[in-house]
């Protein structure tokens, strides 16, 4: 059979492949068609010469032009520029305004609250959860998921772009409460290492970074061949050959339970909570009520881009592909603090003295004893002195719920382990001088202990 091979501009995901070719099986005389976002492209095969003419229209009749995409590296387009440049500008204001009026610190300061454990206090935290530090991993995911659906199916009104929010939100509350139950049944079992985490934050930011490269548009060639694809006879199998069958709902559904997995101090304290209560349904239901919790700030602001329609939506996707770039440097730089600290060095950890307190180093009998605070917002005093060659009691007095109550300290063997509310006693002994540090399970709040050679004289109790 005849084969034609006609290049599509502008398809940029999956969705446009099977657009695509729905449309250009209805040309008469078309017997097979193979899309891809990858080659910029459909291969053809026709019983009978085919007029170039039908094909370009069923293109431009499924919302694509026929013709090469643009390969370059970068894009030429000024407005995309222009764009993304108000986008960077918008967000370090709003960053810098919540940094000024210390609105960043009032989700946080609901974790110093969250003592109770009753599912009322859990609801509050997981609202606290879903407006702070855990807005960077899965609200980055929820933007992604809703900015590029909403891009991708411009003729729906904004109730039905909520669909993908609506699933991802209603899978995470199901899903958080099923494997909540799982972990209430296989208690400590249920762990994964500090690299561990820190490898499947990449992972989410990789998927997240291409996401918003692709809607920012400032990389023409990178959009095009970022795109992962299935090949076509898989996606017929799994149904997604029907762009408004319930595979994409049932996928952002999964992705919205497996989010129980992802390294957020919030979700592992609630997660240790429904370890201990040692039942597989109360487990189960103080997950649920966490997940529920969240959704508000989720939904909201999933919502917004919901919300863009017309002239405005290009600028838009644009501010949502900045903020979506934003919220995947700030978990890669966390997960590279975590995976290689030398490389990246935050300031919480590069002094000898830091935070609001002297450090606290005393002697009780032959044992050092080291006093740190975790609160909402990290470890005070974020750095400390002790001795080599001395065995050290470390007490850390848990006062808030947040990212930081999830500790990970490789350089002391301590993988992830999620702080009980109150005084947790640790032991080390440090056999030579250097920096130990320490950080939450997501890189975002560091601290460290400097080992000096022992004075003559040592403070005591």
């Amino acid at each position: 059979m005849p084969v034609i091979d006609v290049p599509v501009r502008g398809m940029t995901c999956q969705a446009c492949e099977v657009r695509v070719a729905k449309h250009l099986r209805r040309v008469p005389g078309v017997e097979g068609v193979k899309v891809s976002v990858r080659r910029g492209g459909a291969r053809v095969r026709t019983a009978a010469p085919v007029p170039r003419g039908r094909l370009d229209a069923a293109i431009r009749a499924a919302g694509y032009e026929p013709g090469p995409d643009d390969a370059a590296w970068l894009a030429s387009d000024r407005t995309v520029w222009r764009d993304v440049a108000v986008g960077v500008a918008l967000l370090g204001a709003v960053a810098l305004t919540l940094e000024v009026t210390g609105l960043t610190q009032v989700a946080d300061q609901v974790g110093g609250l969250a003592s109770s454990g009753s599912l009322g206090m859990v609801a509050v935290l997981g609202v606290a959860a879903g407006l702070s530090t855990c807005m960077a991993l899965v609200g980055g995911l929820v933007l992604a998921i809703s900015a590029r659906h909403a891009e991708t199916h411009p003729q729906e009104t904004a109730a039905q772009r909520l669909r993908p929010q609506l699933a991802f939100n209603a899978g995470r509350i199901v899903g958080f409460g099923l494997l909540g139950a799982l972990v209430g049944l296989l208690g400590s079992a249920f762990t994964l290492t500090g690299r561990t985490l820190a490898v499947v934050m990449v992972l989410v930011s990789l998927v997240m970074a291409a996401v918003g490269i692709k809607l920012t548009g400032v990389s023409p060639r990178l959009s095009r061949g970022g795109t992962l694809t299935l090949p076509a006879g898989l996606a017929s199998t799994l149904r997604l050959d029907r762009a408004d069958g319930p595979y994409s709902d049932g996928r952002a559904a999964l992705l919205g339970a497996g989010t129980f997995l992802l390294p957020c101090g919030f979700t592992q304290a609630v997660q240790v909570y429904a370890m201990s209560t040692g039942s597989p349904l109360r487990a189960g239901l103080v997950m649920s009520v966490f997940a529920l919790g969240t959704a508000p700030g989720l939904l909201g602001l999933g919502g917004l881009t919901a919300a863009a329609r017309g002239p405005r939506a290009a600028p838009f996707f644009r501010l949502a592909g900045v903020a979506v770039l934003a919220f995947a440097a700030i978990n890669v730089s966390g997960a590279l603090g975590v995976l290689a600290p030398g490389l990246v060095a935050p300031a919480a950890a590069s002094g000898p003295t830091a935070g609001t307190g002297e450090v606290d180093v005393t002697l009780d009998g032959d044992v050092q004893v080291l006093r740190t605070r975790q609160v909402a917002s990290g470890y005070e005093p974020a750095s400390a002195t002790v001795y080599a060659g001395r065995e050290v009691r470390w007490e850390i007095d848990s006062v808030a719920v947040s990212c930081a109550a999830s500790l990970y300290a490789p350089d002391l063997g301590i993988e992830p382990m999620v702080l009980e509310p109150g005084t947790n006693v640790l032991t080390f002994t440090p056999s030579e001088v250097g920096t130990l540090r320490y950080s939450c399970a997501m890189g975002m709040y560091w601290g460290s202990i400097t080992v000096v050679e022992e004075p003559d004289i040592l403070p005591t109790t």
